[in-house]
């Protein structure tokens, strides 16, 4: 029998059952390459700050996070863990680092590249596939396990438009770019913005995220969308880049009659922002809060919804698109951000300026004008796009953009 290959993905934000804040993004990936077959582990590099901004994060972690739509945590994690999550092993491991959104000193880097190889060597682990989410310090860690393992592929998966990347490494950024054989995107507008300072790289790909299948509804009720679209939904941190304060004020100039009602899931320091709002409208009986529910339970409040929006800036993906559009939402995203590209304006769902409320009251004015076939044949267009993009599917894409090298 063929031994297993190995992959090595290392990412400084990785799921915990000790951990409260964060994305699963990486874990959606690599468990589905478990059950491929693959042999994964995974580094995941907790960050690790001076006690001061503990304090500061504790007190003020929502103000924090809404300022700098950041994963903030509030609890101090100094020790190395080894776990196991869905057959995939996952050895966190604390980095410190004096400021937060500024480069690693070269020491640190250099130790924490040393321990890496070592644990390596212990246990008999040689990969052949290396590859690395966000880049600072990836970009470090996976060129020089590169240089360590040069039969093996290196790949970074860019979360954002590297602008920051020479001011994480100023004197050997290019020189570590080198040693990448495959760049990821999470979304076109990434890397449009990426190949606009580096120049075009010789391998990309489209690094998507993916739903359950499950997730996907099979058949689309028919009366839905007879009477237009009324019952609003928002899923998502309410903090100031998602711009969930904008919704009830472009409701109310799309429904002067307040014939609609508004559902937010999710929590944040715009929350007090929304409830002055909708006060000072009069919209406390068309608004409503949810708060932060399990990502399961989710999916009852978009069967209850006609139209889901998050016209949010600087969103690298946004996976709750895609949730959305699995039950047949209507979905509103923003133009130019990460669901750009997946979502087709006008054809699987409709995009808009990220926090523009006067563009959005005339999409969903546009929504209500169309015929009942047009709102469902939309609906049922968003479905077949996210049934090309569930968990294995994606999972499967992106481990094949890897072997190819």
């Amino acid at each position: 029998m063929e031994p297993k290959k190995k992959i090595l993905l290392l990412s400084t934000i990785y799921p915990a059952p000790d951990l409260k804040y964060g994305t699963s993004v990486c874990h959606y990936f690599t468990k589905e390459w478990v059950k491929m077959g693959y042999e994964v582990k995974v580094i995941h590099y907790q960050v690790v700050y001076p006690y001061l901004f503990y304090w500061l994060a504790f007190f003020f972690r929502d103000k924090i996070a809404t300022k700098t739509g950041g994963v903030v945590n509030t609890h101090r994690q100094t020790k190395e863990l080894l776990y196991v999550m869905d057959d995939v092993e996952v050895c966190r491991i604390p980095i410190f680092k004096w400021v937060p959104m500024r480069r690693f000193s070269m020491r640190v880097l250099k130790s924490q590249f040393n321990k890496l190889i070592n644990k390596n060597i212990a246990a008999d682990f040689v990969p052949d596939i290396v590859v690395g989410h966000f880049d600072n310090p990836q970009l470090y860690m996976v060129a020089n396990l590169k240089k360590q393992y040069p039969k093996a592929t290196s790949c970074i998966v860019m979360h954002d438009q590297g602008l920051r990347i020479p001011q994480m490494f100023p004197t050997s950024y290019r020189e570590l770019m080198d040693h990448i054989d495959v760049w990821g995107f999470r979304s076109k507008s990434q890397r449009v913005g990426f190949e606009a300072s580096y120049g075009k790289m010789s391998h990309t790909f489209m690094c998507y995220s993916g739903i359950p299948e499950n997730y996907i509804v099979q058949q689309l009720n028919g009366d839905k969308y007879q009477e237009g679209i009324h019952n609003f939904l928002y899923v998502g941190e309410l903090i100031q880049r998602k711009f969930p304060a904008v919704l009830p004020e472009a409701l109310l100039k799309a429904f002067p009659d307040k014939a609609f009602s508004l559902t937010y899931v999710g929590s944040g320091a715009e929350q007090d922002v929304i409830k002055n709002l909708i006060n000072r409208l009069q919209l406390i009986d068309n608004v409503r809060f949810v708060g932060r529910i399990p990502r399961a339970e989710v999916t009852r409040y978009f069967d209850a919804s006609d139209c889901f929006i998050m016209i949010s800036k600087n969103e690298a993906f946004g996976l709750v698109y895609l949730e959305a559009m699995a039950r047949g939402c209507i979905t509103i995203g923003a133009r130019g951000e990460g669901i750009d590209g997946v979502i087709i304006d006008g054809q699987n769902g409709f995009l808009c300026e990220a926090g523009n409320a006067d563009e959005l009251t005339q999409i969903i004015i546009k929504i209500n004008a169309l015929g009942p076939n047009q709102r469902a044949e939309i609906s049922r267009q968003a479905i077949q796009t996210v049934s090309k993009m569930t968990d294995y599917l994606v999972a499967r894409n992106y481990i094949n953009e890897l072997e190819k090298k």
